[in-house]
Parts: structure tokens; C-alpha cells; sequence
């Protein structure tokens, strides 16, 4: 059986990480054998951003990258005709801004980190990663440009999170799931700010934008076997958004890739308390592209922009 999956085609997907619950969805396709089911093998290998997993899979060194929906268009903008062809997060938030504990008194909030240290996913020289660009608007919400902060690049994982904040290289980090959850529970950090707060949400244009996404470059689309393997690919995450959606979080923890039982009750309590972090159908909604036109207009000032529907292939979604 095991030289027989050897034997299949395969998909190989970059994607940030380890362990970021954004990801999940397609963390689990290969975990619960809907690949092998489809007649292919999912191949991930993690990158230290989106914007890295992206660049990495334009060299061909892998087929497709999952990343933030709205770094795109600053792709684009570097010359990289990407678009993206399934989404895989919904309407919920994960996004926290903590700070190290023992400055909990004196950064209470957003508006006291000017001229802190902030670490975050930054992406590459030639493109800023989601969460950079969402750092930069919460920091705009509250009177700060990015130039008033010190930016410290972090990889989307337990260990760069973790390192920046116990070694003091930073004050702050925005991070996502779990890791919030684990450095609040490790007593590392404290949090000042959550994206799923409705009054930050009224400061934030676009916050309900499309966080992330199956990526490719448009021209990789263009050929039969590349869009043969994006259709296929598209085919496993609906099955396993289905299962999502279908089996307790228990089960669905049990299912994903985590160190112990603790990391596992983590996984538990963040999907209960967080529904919809993902994608139902793995269709575009236009909501989600509307609201995304309104966080590019915020993140990237003047840059003119065409709009976020123009970086969809929405061929096998629909």
C-alpha cells in the first residue's frame, strides 16, 4: 500500500508554517488519506512565509503555495502574475496583537507601540506578507505609520514567535492561532488586541478581506497538467472543508499534526470558540473580495490598484 502511494502523482503545496490553524484545512487532506482517495499524494513544505512560499513555488520548486489573499496584487505589482483559486478562509478571525508580560503595564494597546519593536510575518524584499500589511493598518487605525515602529521578521511558527518574545528581540507580535493561545497559556505574553473585537473592527477598513488562499501563477494555470492538479486540488479541500464542518472538534484534532495532548485541547477550544475561521464551500464569496479591495485600498495608500476580483480563477469553485 505504501509503495503504492508512492507510486502516485504528485501535488506539492507550500505553505507557511508549521502548525498555523489558517492552514489547517489543507494540513488535514493528506492526514485523512483524501488525497490517496483522489488518485494523487499531497506533498507540504513549509516556508517561513506566504510570500516565500509563493516566490519558492514561482522557481518551480513546488506546484501551488497557500498565503494571504491580499498580498497579491503587491505581488503583482513586483511582476508576478499570481492569482488565487480556492479560498480557504472564511469569516472568522484569529488574528491577536500580544505583547511580552512583563510590559503588559506599560503597552496597554496599540496606540503605545510607537518605536517598539513589532515582529511579524514580514515576507520577502520584494513583497510584504499578509500580516505585515495588517500590522501597518492597525498601527495607521491608531495614529502610527510604519516607519514609527521597529520591524523584526518572524516565521509563521511556535519557535520564532516564542524565541522573539522570551529573547526580548520583541515587544510585540501580531501572530494568529494557536499560537496565541499558547503564549497566552505559557504566561509569555498578554493580549491588546483582537481582530474579532467589533469596536477595532469599526477602525479597520476591510476587515472582513479574504485571509487566505490557493495560489498559483497564472501562466502555471494555463497548462493542462498544472490545472489538472489545481482542479484535483480543489476537489480534496472541498472534501475535507465537508469533514470540517461534519465532525466534532475532538475529531478534528485528533486528526491534525500536533505535539501532545495540550496542543490538541488547544486545536478543541479554539474551534469552538472561533466557527467559521474557514472556508464552507471554497467558493469567493464577493463580500469577502469587496471588503478585500477596501483593506488593499488601507495597506497599500496611493499604489493604484486593480480590483482584488482580477486575482481570482474561480474556474473550479464556482
Amino acid at each position: 500500500d505504501a509503495r503504492a502511494a508512492q507510486d502516485l502523482p504528485v501535488i506539492r503545496l507550500n505553505l507557511p508554517g508549521p502548525g498555523s490553524l489558517s492552514f489547517l484545512p489543507v494540513e488535514l487532506i493528506s492526514a485523512l488519506g483524501f488525497d490517496r482517495e483522489m488518485g494523487a499524494r499531497l506533498v507540504l513544505r513549509y516556508q517561513p512565509s506566504g510570500v516565500r512560499a509563493l516566490e519558492d513555488a514561482l522557481q518551480g520548486n513546488a506546484d501551488f503555495a497557500a498565503l494571504g489573499f491580499p498580498t497579491l496584487p503587491v505581488m503583482h505589482s513586483h511582476g508576478k502574475d499570481v492569482v488565487a483559486f480556492a479560498p480557504l478562509s472564511g469569516r472568522r478571525h484569529t488574528v491577536h496583537v500580544l505583547v511580552r508580560a512583563d510590559l503588559a503595564k506599560k503597552v496597554p494597546n496599540i496606540a503605545s507601540l510607537k518605536g517598539r519593536t513589532v515582529a511579524t510575518s514580514i515576507g520577502s524584499p520584494n513583497s510584504k506578507a499578509y500580516l505585515q500589511m495588517l500590522m501597518e493598518v492597525l498601527l495607521a487605525a491608531h495614529g502610527i505609520n510604519n516607519q514609527q515602529v521597529r520591524w523584526l521578521p518572524s516565521g509563521q511558527n511556535w519557535e520564532s514567535y516564542s524565541g522573539a518574545l522570551l529573547s526580548k528581540s520583541a515587544d510585540a507580535v501580531l501572530c494568529e492561532q494557536p499560537f496565541v493561545h499558547r503564549l497566552l497559556r505559557a504566561g509569555i505574553a498578554v493580549s491588546i488586541a483582537d481582530l474579532n473585537d467589533p469596536a477595532l473592527q469599526k477602525k479597520i477598513p476591510g476587515v472582513d478581506a479574504l485571509r487566505s488562499a490557493l495560489v498559483a501563477s497564472r501562466q502555471a494555470l494555463a497548462r493542462s497538467e498544472t490545472a489538472g492538479k489545481a482542479e484535483l486540488l480543489v476537489r480534496m479541500l472541498r472534501r475535507t472543508l465537508v469533514w470540517l464542518q461534519t465532525t466534532p472538534a475532538e475529531m478534528v484534532a485528533s486528526s491534525a499534526t500536533v505535539a501532545n495532548e495540550e496542543q490538541r485541547n488547544e486545536i478543541v477550544a479554539i474551534l469552538k470558540a472561533t466557527p467559521d475561521i474557514f472556508s464552507a464551500t471554497a467558493r469567493f464569496l464577493p463580500e469577502q473580495i469587496s471588503a478585500t479591495d477596501d483593506f488593499l485600498r488601507a495597506a497599500m495608500g496611493s499604489v493604484s490598484l486593480t480590483t482584488a476580483s482580477s486575482f481570482v480563477d474561480d474556474r473550479w469553485t464556482r
